[in-house]
């Protein structure tokens, strides 16, 4: 007669055994994660991306143009790339062209970011005349900037600050902006406040004042848009 020998146990009944579940080891895993995913959304959210609401009209029909009309309070939100403002050994990322619309930390006022649309480059002379803005090239002669995204109320109305024609001579390291809406915007021609230039004030954007470039609108979603970046090559002489 044979003898019967004792059979092993499966082992996959033996590693389910060996492993009961833990409401200790649970929670630190699910810990875990929810630090991963915080790191990650506060590096994004510092470094990378950053959400933007628009307020008031300053850049309207661009931003805030609602069933006909621009808004005079909050409005879109829009999601803005903050690696035109990276900088690592020299080395950009990114740059701020003409044309791009950025968010910065407000001067001379107790707002705490502006929007406006970059239109002088370091080293360059903006000129602002019968209405509209021209940049002087490399042979001495000014070019009419062809700003299309102008509505009709703006297009041939942009006016400096109480005086008939002004040259604007940017300095390195800074920016000459301006808002889409030139009749409601508080922008470079007034050194960023509704009375105008005043004491020590300066009418140029410090590239260090920089939050981020505008790539996204993201809300309402009747609204969702990629933000792309505006083509001069129309731009026609000055007659």
């Amino acid at each position: 007669m044979e003898e019967k020998q004792n059979m092993p146990e499966s082992s996959a009944h033996s590693e389910d055994a060996g492993k009961k579940f833990s409401w200790k080891n649970f929670i630190l895993d699910v810990g875990l994660d929810v630090i991963i995913v915080v790191i990650m959304v506060l590096f994004i959210r510092t470094f990378v991306f950053s959400p933007f609401r628009v307020h008031g009209p300053s850049m309207c029909n661009t931003f805030n143009y609602y069933s006909g009309e621009c808004l005079t309070g909050d409005g879109e939100f829009l999601i803005t790339s903050k690696l035109p403002t990276w900088s690592i050994f020299g080395f950009s990322f990114a740059h701020i062209e003409r044309g791009d619309v950025v968010v910065f930390d407000a001067p001379y006022t107790d707002e705490e970011y502006y929007i406006k649309r970059v239109i002088g480059l370091p080293g360059e002379t903006v000129k602002i005349a019968d209405g509209f803005v021209y940049i002087k090239n490399a042979y001495g002669e000014y070019q009419m900037l062809n700003e299309t995204y102008l509505n009709e109320e703006n297009w041939g109305h942009t006016t400096p600050h109480r005086t008939e024609s002004q040259e604007f001579n940017v300095p390195e390291g800074k920016y000459f902006v301006l808002g889409d809406n030139r009749t409601k915007s508080s922008d470079s021609r007034r050194c960023f406040q509704s009375l105008g230039c005043t004491g020590d004030s300066s009418p140029f954007l410090d590239a260090n004042a920089i939050a981020g470039e505008a790539k996204l609108v993201a809300f309402p979603l009747s609204h969702f848009r990629w933000i792309s970046n505006f083509d001069y090559s129309s731009s026609l002489p000055l007659q």
